[in-house]
């Protein structure tokens, strides 16, 4: 396998934290660097980017959707009164349409 030098510039504590992991694992720090690469991958790359596009889009459609949920609600609580209304009516008449009535023998 043919390599190239990387040169890394870290902090005093980065670098101790490399070397345990490293050590915890049984690779070197270099070793542990590649698989940190190849996991990380390209393709998670363009995830990132993806889930940022659409997070974009979610937040820029979230104000329109309040909107519809506002005009909804409204919506909703009207058409509530007005069944209310309306089955007061009918529960209020109930009564004086039973006493119209004559009552059957039985």
């Amino acid at each position: 396998m043919k390599t190239d030098r990387v040169t890394l510039l870290i902090s005093p504590d980065d670098k101790r934290q490399l070397q345990s992991l490293a050590e915890d694992r049984g690779v070197t720090a270099s070793e542990l660097v590649r698989q940190a690469v190849q996991a990380y991958g390209a393709s998670s790359i363009d995830e990132t980017r993806e889930l940022a596009a659409l997070t974009a889009e979610l937040r820029g459609a979230i104000p329109a959707m309040r909107k519809s949920l506002r005009d909804a609600n409204t919506t909703a609580e009207r058409t509530i009164a007005a069944l209310g209304d309306r089955t007061q009516f009918k529960i209020a008449e109930a009564p004086a349409r039973y006493r119209a009535g004559k009552r059957r023998a039985r």
